[in-house]
């Protein structure tokens, strides 16, 4: 009997699946797993997941949902989900129709679609870094190329001149990106330097996508929307999120918004590829969002103090510099290591104090420039001021540990 011999053909993923990195918030989650079997506390200060509990009108408005069905929303959201989300911003001088805004699934979705909406694969975004990290990931899944403008920590993360930012754009770039408040910086941006981007947007034809998500969470200041500011809003995208302000990011509800008709056509016809935003979700947000000052004033407050906490633990230590964050809820420091991934890495391996350790998350991969970040760590000021105090003593106390290896 003959026998067939077949070419075994080696299969390769793609380039754009090897280009996303490993989130640097998430990636150490199985050494957690296994300080934990070791029984060892872990106070995660990596991610922004708040023990903030969630408004109970949320929970109530779930429960009085009283279909049998659970169907897919509209693509275009729940019309009374919608009229939430309108009056919510009217509370910032916003007057959007329900064409000009889109829930989404979370925040994250909506940073997708603003991306895919303004850019073609090849074509180039403006950002600040260091970055939420996700920008990185959904650029690389998009095939755009982000192009970094870097804000100094010594600077306090200040915005450089105009023409700085202008050198950094061509003829392929499609839009500029602005967190604020900012993740990971805690910066607050202020007139002038948001003036100073929309400028460069309106006189260079580039699209603003602006990512609200910490909007309320700001110590000095009242909460706005750069939409609210007519001269640039066909210009502008808003990204926007629950997760943060209703401290709910299990929900996965966000919306994006624009004055913009091409860029709303775009994001509709996105969210109707993948079907809708959850039901319950949507129902569930109703009432948070049209009394949203009953509940984002107490938070604010709470991350003011817990900011304090970490703000006054960390100057206290030998070596380390950090800005003090004037919103959101994290803090960039810049540690005396070398790298901070595997700094990080010994905190979860290798130490604990009094049955405890603390996860922090490296911040080389919040930039695009390689080499930046090295020595910088994100912490996310997300547990009380009581553990927080205890997981600042075990960060100072094993940086001691590692520098004396």
């Amino acid at each position: 009997m003959a026998v067939r011999s077949f070419l075994m053909l080696t299969l390769h993923v793609s380039k754009r699946a090897k280009a996303v990195i490993e989130s640097p918030i998430r990636k150490f989650l199985p050494f957690v797993r296994l300080a934990r079997k070791r029984g060892l506390t872990v106070y995660q200060l990596n991610a922004g997941d708040p023990d903030l509990a969630v408004p109970p009108a949320f929970f109530k408005a779930v429960r009085n949902y009283r279909s049998k069905n659970l169907p897919y929303a509209p693509s275009p959201g729940y019309s009374v989900h919608v009229a939430a989300w309108l009056k919510y911003y009217r509370g910032f001088g916003v007057k959007l129709q329900p064409q000009n805004i889109l829930p989404t699934v979370g925040g994250a979705e909506a940073i997708l679609f603003a991306l895919q909406a303004v850019a073609d694969p090849g074509d180039e975004i403006l950002v600040f870094e260091p970055l939420y990290v996700s920008y990185k990931s959904f650029a690389a899944i998009a095939g755009i190329k982000l192009v970094p403008v870097a804000l100094e920590e010594e600077k306090n993360f200040a915005l450089p001149p105009a023409r700085v930012i202008e050198k950094r754009i061509s003829r392929k770039t499609k839009a500029i990106v602005v967190v604020n408040p900012d993740n990971p910086t805690g910066k607050l941006w202020s007139e002038k330097e948001l003036g100073t981007v929309l400028k460069i947007a309106r006189k260079r034809g580039l699209f603003v996508i602006s990512d609200e998500t910490y909007r309320e969470i700001r110590f000095s200041g009242k909460p706005s929307s750069l939409l609210a500011v007519r001269n640039a809003r066909h210009n502008l995208i808003v990204v926007d999120s629950v997760s943060k302000r209703f401290s709910m990011p299990g929900a996965r509800i966000g919306c994006i918004a624009s004055f913009n008709t091409g860029v709303m056509d775009a994001a509709l016809k996105f969210a109707q590829a993948r079907l809708s935003a959850g039901t319950l979700e949507q129902y569930g947000l109703i009432p948070l969002l049209e009394h949203a000052g009953k509940y984002t004033k107490k938070v604010r407050d709470e991350y003011r103090r817990r900011r304090d906490v970490v703000y006054r633990a960390l100057s206290a230590m030998q070596g380390v510099s950090c800005g003090k964050p004037q919103g959101a809820f994290y803090i960039v420091a810049k540690l005396p290591v070398k790298s901070t991934e595997d700094f990080v890495a010994f905190l979860i391996r290798d130490f604990s104090y009094q049955g405890a350790t603390v996860l922090v998350a490296p911040m080389k991969d919040f930039y695009v420039t390689p080499g930046l970040g090295e020595d910088e760590v994100r912490i996310a000021y997300v547990l009380n001021t009581a553990t927080l105090k205890k997981a600042m003593e075990i960060l100072a106390r094993g940086l001691a540990a590692y520098l004396a290896r």
